[in-house]
This record gives C-alpha cells, structure tokens and sequence, in this order.
C-alpha cells in the first residue's frame, strides 16, 4: 500500500513538474503566441515579440539569403554611396513595419495559420498545435530556441530572449545555429539605435519696447 502511495506521489510530482513548465519560460510565450493565432488576436500575438530584434535578424536572414541584396551592399560600401549603416537601419524600420502590418491583418484574418499550416517551406512556423509542441533548449538563463514543426513537416527554429520577467520571441531561422545566434544576440540593429532627446521647450517670447497703436 504505502509503495503504491509513494509511486503516486512520484507521478503527481513529474505532473505538476511538466505542467510548470508549459505554463513558464519560453513555452509560455509559445503557448500564448498559438493562442492568439487562434483566437484571431492581433494584439496578444504581437505582445509575444521583441519587434525591433526580430526585424533586425530578419534582415540579417535577408542578406545572408540574397546574393542580390548582398552585391548591392558591398558596391554601396565600395563607391561610399550614403552610410552602410544608415541604410541597414532604414531597411531594418523597414521590415519591422512590413512585419507588424502583415501579422495584424493576417492573424486577424486567420490567413497566417492558413498559410504556415500548408507551407513547404520552412520559414512559416505560426501554427498553433506545432507552437505548442515545440522543442525548446535553453541557453543559459536568458536565452532559448524552439524547434517548431509544421504539419507539413516542415521544420524551422525560433529563437527567444528573456526581457524582465517575460520570455519574447526575437528571431527566425531555418538552422538552430542561426537562431542560437539570434537568440545570444544583445545588440540587435534597431535596438541599438540612440533614442533621440526630447526636444527642448521654446523660450517665451520677450515683450517689445515699441507701444503698440492703439486700435478704435
């Protein structure tokens, strides 16, 4: 009797031990990601990202991918054609703008889900049931990926960064390398940008020492 209570308790134990996991750290974020997705919920989907991060790992995706884009940078580099930099940051604004207005309108539509549940290719991982399935490995204490697959089979990594209290996805790849990378990545392009100082407040006009005529 008492070794059939201790073998309940045991498996109570792991239980409760698997649930806190799925309901904390980067599987939360997960989870609530694929509830947004359906749910239809535009916002809390996008309340599961570091926007400016991702944006700026997908450019680095973008670069790395297009030998095009890439052969552009480099002659932008070599005839000194405006500043590199300032053209990184412009494109990373970007995407980041591309990005938050084509989540809004297809999550809210349901064609996100439509489309990475379908895809053969692996940069669409914003399925719900594989969101929650996913494989996650943590590096360190602020930093994971995710293995996510498809119903189509299709597998592609997400990587994911502690801010605070909460665990945010930051980028996308199709290698875990990659998303590793991403997700040890501190200094993102946009993130990195200085904040501008508010500007200062007008000096009040002084009076002038000429009367003013008088108005009948």
């Amino acid at each position: 009797m008492r070794k059939n209570i201790v073998s309940l308790i045991l498996v109570l134990g792991l239980a409760l031990l698997l649930a806190a996991c799925q309901t904390s750290g980067p599987q939360k974020t997960l989870n609530e990601a694929a509830k947004a997705l359906t749910d239809k919920d535009s916002q809390a989907f996008m309340s599961q990202f570091d926007m400016d991060s991702f944006a700026s790992h997908e450019l680095v995706n973008l670069k790395e991918d297009n030998d095009l884009l890439s052969f552009a940078g480099d002659l932008g580099a070599l005839f000194g054609i405006g500043n590199e930099m300032d053209r990184w940051l412009e494109s990373a604004m970007d995407l980041k703008s591309q990005y938050t207005r084509t989540f809004t309108r297809m999550v809210g539509t349901g064609e996100l889900v439509a489309q990475c549940t379908r895809s053969q290719s692996p940069d669409c991982p914003w399925e719900p049931s594989a969101l929650k399935k996913a494989e996650i490995k943590e590096i360190g204490t602020d930093a994971a990926v995710a293995r996510v697959t498809t119903p189509a089979n299709m597998t592609s990594w997400l990587a994911l960064r502690k801010e605070g209290e909460k665990w945010l996805i930051v980028g996308k790849a199709v290698l875990e390398d990659q998303a590793a990378r991403f997700a040890t990545n501190t200094k993102p392009i946009l993130s990195s940008v200085p904040k501008k100082a508010p500007a200062a407040p007008a000096a009040p006009k002084q009076p002038s020492d000429t009367p003013k005529a008088e108005t009948i």
